[in-house]
């Protein structure tokens, strides 16, 4: 996620407000304390416009 975001010359403020999430949970997401809940993955996908298979899911 954080490597989507880098590439697109985006801050981590831009990236949630695109996602429709909080920096804060933004954040847990990206250091791999929270889970991307599947609303999130999809919400990458259409705003960045990545192919599912090329977001990275840290397990």
């Amino acid at each position: 996620m954080e490597a989507i975001r880098i590439n697109a010359g985006k801050s981590r403020e831009e990236t949630a407000k695109l996602l429709g999430i909080s920096v804060d949970r933004y954040n847990r997401i990206a250091t791999g304390s929270s889970k991307m809940l599947a609303v999130e993955f999809i919400a990458i996908h259409k705003v960045f416009n990545i192919p599912y298979e090329n977001i990275a899911v840290k397990s």
